[in-house]
């Protein structure tokens, strides 16, 4: 009798996220030591002349434990699964000028962000989904090389709330080497800002101007799934 070729056995959906948050549990716990570490050592110096080295180190953990929560959220994506997200009441115009605020350091300092702001009232959404929504949209702009100009809008319109963020004009300055322009990181970008507006019932679009610029735009209901939103 010939012997059955091997197949690969079917993981159940339980046990896959048992296993990824297991691995994103470790990596969170070794990173979280690390940190420690640093904070320790910085206390043993001159606080008024912090350790360059030392503020390379947290820096660095500080990218890791991001990715760490990326790569959850992205094995979520490829199971099928949404997001978790935190529903409540917030303001759209104030989470978005925060994530500026926070995004205008990386940039150039001849960038410019403007902030459109339509309608009025707050939003049912996870304010933090939203905020990584434009920090991921940012990056995928500045992967083309650094605009000289990034147009942002935030809109509330009754049930529904929406982001935009367009280059306004691009420099021929490239992106930091910590944030590497390759066809891989637009993958994980695109695929997180299609998961993060789906699991607010939403959809996210990419569009460009006729010379190129990049355009990133999400819709959201303020629900968990639903149909795609129009607008």
């Amino acid at each position: 009798m010939q012997p059955r070729s091997a197949q690969a056995p079917q993981l159940p959906t339980e046990d896959f996220d048992r296993l990824i948050g297991a691995a994103v549990h470790d990596v969170r716990n070794s990173l979280s030591a690390i940190r420690l570490g640093i904070e320790l050592l910085a206390r043993r110096g001159d606080r008024q002349q912090p350790d360059a080295v030392l503020a390379h180190v947290d820096h660095a953990a500080d990218r890791a434990i991001e990715r760490s929560e990326e790569l959850a959220d992205v094995c979520r994506i490829a199971a099928g699964k949404d997001l978790v997200i935190a529903m409540q009441r917030f303001s759209l115009h104030e989470v978005v000028r925060q994530a500026i605020d926070a995004a205008e350091a990386p940039f150039a300092a001849s960038t410019v962000f403007e902030h459109d702001r339509l309608g009025d009232g707050d939003c049912r959404g996870d304010p933090a989904r939203i905020a990584q929504f434009l920090n991921l949209a940012f990056e995928e702009l500045a992967g083309s090389g650094l605009p000289a100009r990034v147009i942002v809008v935030s809109e509330v319109a009754g049930d529904l709330f929406r982001v935009a963020v367009c280059a306004g004009g691009a420099s021929p300055e490239s992106h930091g080497s910590d944030r590497p322009d390759t066809a891989l990181s637009s993958v994980r970008r695109r695929l997180l800002l299609h998961g993060i507006a789906r699991a607010h019932g939403g959809r996210a679009e990419f569009g460009g101007a006729p010379d190129g610029r990049p355009s990133i735009a999400g819709t959201f209901r303020g629900v968990r799934r639903g149909p795609p939103a129009g607008y």
